[in-house]
């Protein structure tokens, strides 16, 4: 029997199903894709006891409505769009409720787990949806999702919610100072480039997507701006032709042409995704 959960009325901008992602295959070509702020996803499973790589709903800024065809627990974390029902928290949802994002408020990202997490066909190991790579459930206006057949979620006895802490409900809006690590062509800049690339701001482009986040300021120069393709890894700060960086995401390409300045510490790629088209941020070097 199919335990249908949820009928997509409106896809907005964007909606996609991701888990932790599709670990072992870029040597294949296959890049990990999984959830753009895996911070947020993975509280939106925890919220309801679901383990960190049951499969969650990722939307984009805005426009995203949903039907609720049974009654489930739910948890909505990520981007403020302007959910109506509350966010970052366990939350009863009844059959025939209609969940919607009306307006993007701060962020990029937002997520919906259920309880047991989504059923998903999974495409080497993974359910996440990779759009260019056509792997993955496409969503789509009208499609109906599943959940799980596992164990349902209730609430411990005595226990009135469940919340997340709040010094773990982060403020997308906060100014932005992302750690980076220093990157396998970093002696190909000089110390000038180094430095101005730690000292200045720097504004995310509406170039932007997750396969990379572009962004603008002072260009920097390389002693070499194509070096031989070799792995990249996401969170990578790659330096092309023009001098605006380019920092590789959960979609970017497994191998890479560009010098690499530095690595954004993996804790603060999800810092990093949830940055708008406008955003300015600035970098530190990672100790």
């Amino acid at each position: 029997m199919k335990l249908q959960i949820v009928e997509l009325h409106d896809c907005g901008l964007g909606v996609s199903i991701q888990d932790t992602g599709r670990h072992g295959w870029r040597k294949f070509g296959v890049p990990v894709s999984g959830s753009m702020d895996d911070h947020a996803a993975d509280w939106a499973n925890r919220l309801l006891g679901n383990g960190p790589e049951a499969p969650v709903l990722e939307l984009l800024l805005q426009g995203a409505k949903l039907e609720m065809l049974e009654d489930a627990w739910i948890a909505v974390t990520g981007a403020d769009a302007n959910c109506n029902v509350a966010t970052w928290r366990a939350v009863r949802a009844t059959k025939g409720d209609v969940i919607q994002f009306s307006r993007s408020v701060s962020g990029v990202w937002t997520y919906i787990a259920v309880e047991g997490g989504f059923e998903c066909a999974r495409f080497l190991g993974s359910a996440s949806m990779f759009a260019r790579g056509k792997l993955g459930f496409p969503c789509a206006t009208g499609s109906i999702l599943e959940r799980t057949h596992g164990e349902r979620f209730k609430l411990q006895s005595g226990v009135a919610g469940r919340f997340t802490p709040m010094n773990e409900r982060r403020n997308y809006d906060s100014p932005l100072t992302l750690k980076m690590w220093r990157g396998p062509q970093w002696d190909l800049f000089t110390e000038n480039d180094r430095g101005a690339f730690f000292s200045q701001q720097w504004t995310v482009s509406p170039d932007s997507d997750r396969v990379g986040y572009r962004l603008s300021g002072t260009p920097l120069t390389a002693d070499s701006t194509q070096i031989i393709s070799e792995p990249v890894r996401v969170g990578s700060v790659q330096i092309p032709e023009g001098g605006s960086p380019i920092v590789i995401m959960r979609d970017g390409p497994p191998v890479g042409g560009y010098p690499k300045l530095g690595i954004i510490d993996p804790t603060d790629i999800s810092w990093l995704a949830q940055c708008r088209p406008g955003r300015t941020l600035k970098f530190q070097p990672a100790e």
